[in-house]
């Protein structure tokens, strides 16, 4: 990315090693910026601007939360962006995304968003890619959501949130079709 399109406040997918990481960017330096890393909420230093691939996809969640972003796009059109010192109900909401959810939670959040049976990489990644579990790593974090929906289906029974819909797909019970 270029220097100048890198924005005060706004979360951009970037590099660090190897691994592609989301952070805030949230103070500007001489040689660079001071970004805070949203799944360890460690701050680190930037220097370069080609580390920053892309600006983050935010991901309303409530009808209301979307309608304000739509206003404020608007009214923040051409303008630029300052960020916010005080706690609104917004810089909250983006707290409790960065505490994240538990992998189950997420994953149970997933499926009801979707409506649809999913395998375990798909919903894996549609945790990942939606922010809602940073503490989901590791090299098969499609196992470790499988594993722990197997676990409380079998724990559970009828009172699981989950079912298998069919070999390797599961589904939230709300979204049953009866």
């Amino acid at each position: 990315m270029k220097a100048k399109s890198i924005i005060l406040g706004n979360t951009y997918h970037m590099t660090l090693g190897r691994n592609e990481v989301l952070g805030e960017v949230i103070a500007e330096t001489e040689t660079g910026w001071q970004v805070r890393l949203t799944a360890s909420n460690k701050v680190i230093k930037v220097n370069n601007a080609d580390r920053f691939l892309r600006k983050a996809r935010v991901i309303a969640t409530t009808q209301d939360e979307t309608a304000d972003a739509a206003q404020d796009s608007k009214a923040t059109k051409g303008k630029a962006k300052t960020p916010k010192a005080d706690k609104t109900p917004q810089n909250e909401n983006v707290e409790a995304k960065r505490e994240g959810l538990s992998g189950l939670d997420a994953a149970h959040r997933v499926l009801v968003e979707i409506g649809t049976p999913l395998n375990a990489r798909q919903i894996a990644e549609a945790i990942l890619e939606l922010g809602y579990c940073p503490n989901l790593k590791g090299k098969t974090p499609q196992a470790t959501i499988s594993s722990s929906m197997q676990r409380e289906i079998a724990r559970l029974g009828d009172e699981s949130r989950f079912y298998k819909a069919s070999k390797g797909q599961f589904a939230a019970v709300e979204c049953r079709q009866k």
